[in-house]
């Protein structure tokens, strides 16, 4: 969908809009978002560095412990391989 700050928006009165045909391109493009998103999945199994904010794969890391203090969340203490401190981070199943 383009801004109206865009240079190449064109205008359509309300009187002249097609609603069925403005929703069915609205659907279509969701769903070609939805198509190209990335894996959601993809992070869930990633930790979070408290010293640079990057993502880094749970397998790349050396776990220190792991709690469960809720049924979707795991909270994951690791040795961060950037700064060689301990960090804790959650992980969702």
């Amino acid at each position: 969908m383009k801004s109206i700050l865009d240079p190449s928006f064109e205008y359509t009165p309300s009187i002249a809009t097609d609603i069925q045909k403005t929703f069915a391109r609205v659907w279509r493009e969701l769903g070609e978002r939805e198509e190209a998103d990335v894996d959601l999945g993809a992070d869930r199994d990633s930790l979070w560095l408290e010293c640079n904010g990057d993502l880094v794969d749970a397998g790349s890391v050396k776990i220190v412990g792991v709690r469960m203090p809720g049924r979707v969340a795991e909270i994951v203490e690791f040795v961060c391989p950037r700064c060689d401190q301990r960090h804790e981070s959650l992980r969702f199943r």
